[in-house]
Parts: structure tokens; C-alpha cells; sequence
């Protein structure tokens, strides 16, 4: 069972030239990454602001959703009025979760239920006021569970500062508090303060949930 990620970037006009250009190169290297830690995935940025991703292993996807997430809202621009949905939500994410009858990198093509399941479901979100974190599948009782984890999940990570979002980013990559203090060049108190007040107890909860899931059982 497939997942893919369809996501676009909030309010990216609110930027700046030299704040776009090192946004796109940052979230290309971003995928590079995802993409030597789950082998088989792809990733690719669409017209600056769009981001698709193909996962062979269903299972990683909601984790993979939150780096990209949380890779954004700790990525640093100048403080507009626009910046503020910026580091709010960073991007509108959706999940698709199904089949997929072509995944060809060389050809560029991505193309199956999953693909469709994610790319139609971003493109009927709501307001940010709504939410902007979403999962669907190709099973209805199993979608609407996960839609209620996604929504919570994302309510507490739109809550989080930058430095919030950082830490919660190199927890989703496995570091260790230490790790993270040495990284960011804070005291490891200050690791944890951050992690306590952005809720990763809740967070990893949600993680633990999705990624004990058969998908296999819902084909």
C-alpha cells in the first residue's frame, strides 16, 4: 500500500526573492534526505511552492507529513504581517493513502488512487481556520479516524514557535535531546522546555497510532 503527500506552502508570496530561492533549495534538500532515510520514496517541489511525494511504505507517511511540516515552520524569514500564516501553519498537507499504478522518477510520473486521494483532498481544504493537516484513504471508516488524528495533531503543532518546530523536527528524526541542544546550541534543559511546551508527548502518541496500522488489511 502506497502513500503520497500533497502539500503547498502558506502564504509563499509573503516572502521575499532571496527568502523564496533559499526556501526552494532548503526544501530540496529536505526530500534529498527523506529520501536516503526511506529508501524507495520520492520527492519533487513543483513551481516553488508545491510539494508531492510518493512512500512505498504507507506506514511512514504521517511521520514523513511532519518533518516536512515542521521543517518549514523552523525555517527563518523577516516578520511581515504575510510571514505570520507562514510560521503558523508552514504548509497545507495532505495524505493519500491507496494504490498506485506508475511511480516512474525518471519519466517524472506519479499516478494512481494515492496520488488522486492526496492532490484532491488539498485541493478541497477549507480555511486554515479548519485545519491544515489532512488524511484520506481508500477505505471511509479507517479515513475518518485518521482525519480526527491529523486535525488534533495539527492544532498543536500551528501552536508551536519556530524553536518549538525545530526541536519537534529533529525529534521526528530520531535525535536525542542531547543531540538536538548541540544542533540547535542550547542547553539541553532547553530542549526539553521546548518539547514539553510544543506537546511531543501528544505528538509521538499520534505517530505511535498511525504507524501501528496494517494498511495491508484495508486493501
Amino acid at each position: 500500500m502506497y502513500a503520497t503527500i500533497s502539500a503547498d506552502i502558506v502564504s509563499s508570496t509573503s516572502l521575499s526573492e532571496v527568502e523564496t530561492i533559499e526556501l526552494k533549495q532548503y526544501i530540496e534538500e529536505q526530500l534529498k534526505m527523506l529520501e536516503t532515510l526511506y529508501p524507495g520514496s520520492w520527492g519533487r517541489l513543483i513551481k516553488g511552492d508545491y510539494i508531492e511525494c510518493v512512500v512505498p511504505n504507507a506506514s511512514n507517511a504521517f511521520r514523513i507529513a511532519l518533518i516536512i511540516k515542521n521543517s518549514i515552520k523552523a525555517f527563518e524569514v523577516e516578520k511581515t504581517l504575510g510571514s505570520k500564516l507562514f510560521y503558523t501553519y508552514g504548509a497545507r498537507i495532505s495524505i493519500g493513502i491507496g494504490g498506485m499504478r506508475i511511480v516512474d522518477r525518471e519519466q517524472g510520473i506519479m499516478d494512481g488512487e494515492a496520488i488522486y486521494l492526496s492532490g484532491r483532498s488539498l485541493a478541497k481544504m477549507g480555511s486554515l481556520s479548519k485545519g491544515a493537516l489532512t488524511i484520506e484513504t481508500i477505505n471511509e471508516n479507517l479515513s475518518q479516524n485518521l482525519r480526527v488524528i491529523a486535525v488534533l495533531t495539527d492544532a498543536i503543532l500551528n501552536d508551536a514557535t519556530p524553536k518549538q518546530s525545530q526541536v519537534i523536527y529533529y525529534k521526528l528524526l530520531g535525535y536525542k535531546e542531547s543531540e538536538i541542544a548541540e544542533k540547535m546550541k542550547i542547553y539541553q534543559s532547553g530542549v526539553n522546555n521546548h518539547s514539553s511546551s510544543a506537546k511531543w508527548y501528544c505528538i509521538e502518541e499520534a505517530l505511535n497510532y498511525f504507524e501501528q496500522i496494517k494498511f495491508e488489511n484495508y486493501e
